[in-house]
């Protein structure tokens, strides 16, 4: 998770510790060294990089994204081909600012891009601390949410069944195997020369090996993640888009949408 501002911290940290999600809080964008180490350690660790962007609903934080999904695909293409990539803007999007009646403040006059957001979207600009602040319950809900699509809340649960089914048929299974005469045999024989010579033992210890490893028990089957397919989204890059595909949908939310023309 990336947001641009280390205020969101009480809200968003205590969210990435029970997801085991990596935090980012600079201030602004994000630097390329620190996306290339977010990109390398995503290749060598070779599973999925699913990456939240939290910012400011102005022409600045919708434009993060954008940066952030832009820079990937080049990390992808020129230093780590294995690397699969989704960018999801979480927060802040206008839909929530009009939704939650945020406040809003003008855009600087300095703002190049001031008409064609104005045009674009008929909303000023909102800083994320406002819902970080004002609304933080609602803010926590929303990243909450977001992690949906991409967890198997069932999957904890499966495995612990599945484990104990499983040490369950491994023990019928040493049941029927072992010829409980041998074993209790070897059992009072043990008990009986336990206190004669060491050698004795020892070689009591190497027939019970021998017996244990004829045992055949069951192969063990991990049951894994089961994901909705069918969850709705909100990826602005997603895993399988190819690089077109990805190109396009960057240059439309840079260019608002069909409200602005991509500069």
């Amino acid at each position: 998770m990336f947001g641009e501002k280390t205020s969101l911290e009480d809200v968003i940290l205590p969210i990435a510790r029970t997801k085991q999600a990596d935090l980012y809080l600079p201030t602004g964008e994000i630097s390329d060294t620190l996306l290339y180490r977010i990109a390398k350690d995503a290749n060598d660790d070779g599973r999925p990089l699913i990456l939240f962007t939290l910012a400011d609903c102005d022409p600045a934080g919708h434009q993060m994204p954008v940066s952030i999904g832009r820079k990937l695909q080049a990390f992808k293409d020129l230093l780590f081909p294995k690397l699969r990539f989704e960018v999801v803007p979480v927060a802040l999007t206008v839909e929530q600012v009009r939704g939650l009646g945020l406040p809003s403040t003008p855009l600087k006059e300095t703002e190049k891009r001031a008409d064609r957001w104005l045009r674009a979207f008929g909303v000023e600009q909102t800083e994320i601390d406002a819902l970080a602040t004002l609304r933080p319950n609602i803010l926590r809900e929303i990243v909450e949410c977001a992690f949906d699509p991409y967890f198997d809340p069932t999957l904890e649960d499966r495995i612990n069944e599945a484990k104990a089914e499983w040490m369950e048929t491994a023990q019928e299974a040493i049941n029927q195997q072992v010829d409980p005469q041998v074993l209790s045999a070897l059992r009072e024989e043990a008990a009986n020369r336990l206190s004669e010579l060491e050698a004795a033992i020892a070689e009591i210890n190497e027939r019970l090996q021998l017996a244990a490893d004829r045992f055949m028990l069951p192969a063990i089957e991990v049951p894994t993640p089961e994901i909705d397919e069918g969850h709705p989204r909100q990826a602005l890059v997603r895993l399988d888009d190819n690089w077109v595909a990805t190109t396009r949908a960057l240059i439309q939310r840079k260019a608002y949408g069909n409200g602005g023309v991509a500069p």
